[in-house]
């Protein structure tokens, strides 16, 4: 690290009278982020829209009379055509961009929300002065200025004038690094646009209502001394490395206070090799894709208000290039057939865990061997039976599989039988256009009598049974071959003999689910398989077994404890009693044993992962509502009935601190002992076992047409400032417990959770607040953003992008977890899991677990996608063992999961195009994500 003072230049002040500039704006143009205008130019129109997320204002305006001066005060003055701005934010530009003459429509070489300049260039990232063709994660305007941590942004009140005309104050500090060529113009941005209004400027193309600038400064002094800056670090980076280039770290600390920007450049001489980054907030810059252990010249300029600037320059190493990781040559596995077929005519066909097999005949033509499958420790191994008797009927059907034996060829090892073995028969739904998709696995006890076909099912042409064979694998089970045979009986005769083999690895999963499922849901499922809560024992003990299927299958039901309307469902949370302390014994006798582990024991029937381990993670019930109910402690309060005046109504609410009288308030303060005594209460039962959930998932929508919502801003998935600043408020009162002065036992067990679609909208307002982040598809594509907020934040990511159902098999579901695990997600999330019966007559791809009463059992099954997402978790589980072991990157694991299953982009690190294979998973088939598992568990062997 470099430590350097700048000497302070003794000088007399220089005595002049503010001026008064007006500026013309001289470029102007309306950003369009609507997904279906990104690459639209408006630089033709004469007027532009402003408004919410999806409409921007780019301006730029003449510099040049003040350039001398050093800027005060600075008002941008623009004449509405329609709508009610109230306030707006500006944000600095990092690059230059044209205008275009075009009207609403795409122009080449012209500024638009996808492309600096269309169609080649995108908008660059981390603050640099140039958009680059090889920038494919982001790259949007958004991803430029706003989003950026390095360009600055203030908010604004809008104040109207005359005859249209609204007045806006810009920061001086904007104004001013517009006219030193650090910022290239200003983005302007509608910071309330919930009212959903449509907010219309004129452009400057308007000739009786060009906007211009009113700018107020004093002349610059001849010279100025020249701040103290704390320290400037330079250093190799190896975590901005990629496969093939090394990176560089410049450390800035202590010169935000003194400084306008810092800019940082890689020289070769005098002048920069690659474009500049200029930076107006934040504390580093990452140089990447250098040559590996490269040396550079690295000049850090810092940059006040006065034109001259000042600063360092070193001569750095950039780290070396990631390791490729070396995929090791396989052994052809063990084969068994994959079709059998008997005397009597009938025939089996042996299919992947994943497949939905029609049940209008064979599969078609099947390979005449197929792997064995293979599987580690502590987990489950699944398959598929499709059996075809002749003539596509038969009658008083039955099976029986005792046990896999030990087939190993060292037979002094004798080796306990893998007993625990489970058969379900699978059951089809049909979708709204009328076809038929396997689905439901019904359990089915050995020696229990079936026909085929399944006349409740009433399935079109059904002329055969899928069967799906579950085998547990326990941790204490040795390595090696196992074996058995699935007997198929009909009239009491044995008509079919299915061998069936099974490989078991050495490594063993954990008991503990680092790799996470969540089930999430809005409501106990007890009440789906028709329990009440007038009978607590029944009701619990049903909403139990729920909670012990999904445990089985490496997942976690979680459910929320409250609704909308800000009511919290039955023993969600604890009793408030009039004294505020917290009556828990109801809470307890629902959740106790869930936090114990007492739930998933031997004694309930438990068999799988996790056995008398407490439930991962878990839902509190705090949210806007509760502790202390919004009514008492929102002012103003009430909002109206009316779903438009209360989106107008809510624009106009000061910030959410003021309406809550702040942090330290009544209701700051029940917010945080409430907290505190849940987080206490929890840890005392589950031993730090279970992790808490701080989440908000109400939305005003839920407001429209006389609805019953609760909440004023949307907390699940926020679109607007105002919904972010609302996180923001929740996510320190969150954080305040950790900072008080006694430590809350359990207090690294909670986690503040946010369900965000947009990331790309955020800003910086949840830096530091958020642990864990829930997102979908910008998990991809915003990936510089998330691997930024991973590292500084300690964020945790989940991806609840979930994908298809009842579109072929269900391998996408197998391979989303190894996806999101490769792209640094340790979770996924559909968005809803729990069926009803109406879902076994009609497919619902939120159905995962459905109610098993129509089949006369008394409890819930699963569904064929729950099971192909469960072995993806345990794939994903293994990699993450293996990333351990290895001491990978995501880049290198990525590599290594792209060499097994051949997907293309991974020779592009962290940037590979969109449609790359390594970012869609486009082509992975069964066999390949058996390879993949028989690599990893090779890699893990001892």
């Amino acid at each position: 690290m470099r430590y350097f003072l700048c000497a302070w230049i003794v000088l007399l002040p220089v005595l002049g009278r503010a001026e008064t500039r007006r500026l013309p704006v001289t470029a102007d143009v309306g950003i369009c982020a609507h997904p279906k205008e990104t690459a639209l130019n408006t630089g033709g129109n004469g007027r532009v829209r402003v408004k919410g997320n999806e409409h921007y204002y780019l301006f730029a305006f003449d510099t040049q009379p003040i350039r001398a001066l050093r800027v005060t005060a600075a008002t941008l003055h623009v004449k509405l055509a329609q709508g009610h701005l109230r306030k707006v934010a500006f944000c600095t530009v990092p690059a230059a961009w044209k205008e275009g003459s075009a009207v609403n429509k795409p122009q080449e070489g012209a500024v638009c929300f996808t492309h600096l300049a269309y169609p080649n260039v995108p908008w660059p990232l981390e603050g640099r002065a140039e958009g680059r063709t090889g920038d494919r994660a982001g790259g949007t305007m958004m991803d430029a200025t706003f989003n950026s941590p390095q360009m600055r942004w203030e908010t604004s009140d809008v104040k109207a004038g005359r005859d249209g005309w609204l007045e806006i104050a810009i920061a001086p500090e904007l104004v001013q690094a517009c006219a030193l060529g650090l910022s290239h113009g200003l983005v302007m941005a509608d910071e309330k646009g919930q009212t959903r209004e449509n907010h219309d400027i004129f452009t400057r193309e308007q000739a009786n209502a060009r906007p211009y600038l009113t700018v107020e400064g004093d002349p610059q002094p001849a010279n100025v001394p020249l701040p103290k800056v704390a320290h400037v670090a330079f250093e190799a980076f190896p975590p901005a490395a990629d496969l093939d280039s090394g990176a560089i770290r410049v450390g800035l600390g202590g010169w935000r206070e003194h400084c306008l920007a810092t800019k940082v450049s890689i020289l070769n001489g005098p002048e920069p090799i690659c474009p500049p980054v200029t930076v107006f907030s934040g504390d580093e810059v990452i140089l990447r894709g250098l040559k590996p252990a490269g040396q550079y010249t690295v000049q850090v300029s810092f940059r006040t208000a006065h034109p001259n600037d000042f600063g360092q320059v070193e001569v750095v190493t950039a780290s070396a290039a990631m390791a490729v990781p070396v995929v090791p040559d396989l052994k052809p596995p063990k084969a068994m057939p994959r079709v059998y077929s008997s005397a009597a005519g009938w025939r089996a066909e042996l299919l992947p865990a994943s497949s939905a097999p029609s049940a209008g005949g064979p599969t078609g033509d099947l390979a005449a061997d197929m792997p064995v499958p293979v599987s580690p420790r502590n987990a489950w191994a699944g398959m598929q039976v499709l059996l075809l008797p002749p003539g596509g009927k038969a009658t008083d059907v039955s099976l029986s599989l005792d046990e896999l034996r030990d087939a190993s060829e060292t037979r002094w090892l004798t080796r306990l039988p893998l007993k625990e073995i489970r058969l379900s028969r699978v059951w089809h739904v049909p979708d709204k256009a009328g076809r038929w998709h396997a689905e439901v696995c019904v359990p089915l006890p050995n020696g229990g009598k079936f026909d085929i076909p399944w006349a409740a099912n009433k399935v079109p042409g059904q002329v055969n049974q899928a069967v799906f064979v579950d085998v547990w694998v326990p941790k204490e089970a040795p390595p090696g071959l196992y074996a058995g045979t699935l007997r198929v009986w009909a009239g009491g005769k044995e008509v079919l003999a299915v061998p069936l083999s099974l490989d078991v690895a050495n490594a063993a999963l954990p008991d503990e689910f680092r790799i996470v499922g969540d089930m999430n849901t809005y409501g106990s499922p007890a009440g789906a398989m028709g329990e009440r809560e007038s009978d607590p024992a029944a009701y619990l003990e049903m909403e139990r077994k729920y909670y012990r299927l999904a445990h089985a299958h490496r997942m976690t039901l979680n459910v929320l404890p409250y609704s909308q309307s800000g009511q919290v469902h039955w023993r969600g949370a604890p009793t408030i009693a009039p004294d505020g302390s917290l009556d828990w014994r109801e809470w307890d006798e629902r959740y106790g044993p869930l936090l114990a582990g007492e739930a998933f024991s031997a004694k309930h029937g438990y068999v799988g992962p996790g056995k008398d381990t407490p439930i991962c993670h878990m839902y509190l019930p705090l949210h806007e509502n509760w502790p202390a109910p919004l009514a008492k402690h929102f002012k103003p309060w009430p909002p109206p009935k009316d779903y438009q005046a209360f989106l107008q109504w809510s624009a106009d609410l000061p910030e959410i601190e003021e309406c809550l009288d702040g942090q330290l308030g009544p209701y700051g303060w029940a917010w945080r002992g409430a907290l505190v005594n849940c987080v206490s209460h929890a840890h005392k039962i589950a031993g730090g076992g279970t992790r808490f959930q701080v989440y908000l998932n109400n939305k005003y929508s839920f407001r429209e047409k006389g609805g019953r919502g609760i909440s004023l801003w949307l907390l699940d998935e926020p679109m607007f400032a105002d919904d972010f600043l609302a996180l923001r408020h929740f996510g320190k009162l969150v954080q305040s417990m950790r900072q008080l002065h006694v430590p809350t036992p359990g207090e690294e067990k909670v986690a503040f959770r946010i369900d965000i679609s947009r990331p790309t909208h955020q800003r910086n307002w949840l830096d530091g607040v958020v642990d864990l982040n829930v997102c979908g598809g910008q998990l991809y594509e915003q990936r510089r953003l998330i691997e930024r907020r991973k590292r500084l934040f300690g964020e945790e990511y989940w991806d609840y992008h979930m994908p298809p159902s009842f579109a072929g098999d269900n391998l996408p579901w197998s391979a989303w977890p190894v996806r999101s695990f490769c792209w640094g997600a340790t979770g996924t999330l559909p968005w809803q899991t729990i069926g009803s019966d109406g879902d076994l007559g009609q497919a619902d791809e939120t159905a995962l677990m459905y109610p098993g009463r129509k089949f006369g059992l008394d409890g819930p099954v699963a569904s064929l996608r729950m099971k192909a997402w469960r072995d993806g978790l345990q794939d994903a589980e293994l990699l993450r063992m293996l990333k351990a072991k290895q001491g990978w990157y995501d880049v290198q694991l990525r590599a290594f999961v792209a060499a097994a299953l051949n997907l293309d982009g991974a020779k592009d690190g962290r940037d590979p195009s969109p449609d790359a294979g390594i970012v869609t998973f486009r082509g992975v088939t069964a066999g390949k994500i058996d390879t993949l598992r028989r690599l990893t568990l090779l890699l893990l062997e001892p």
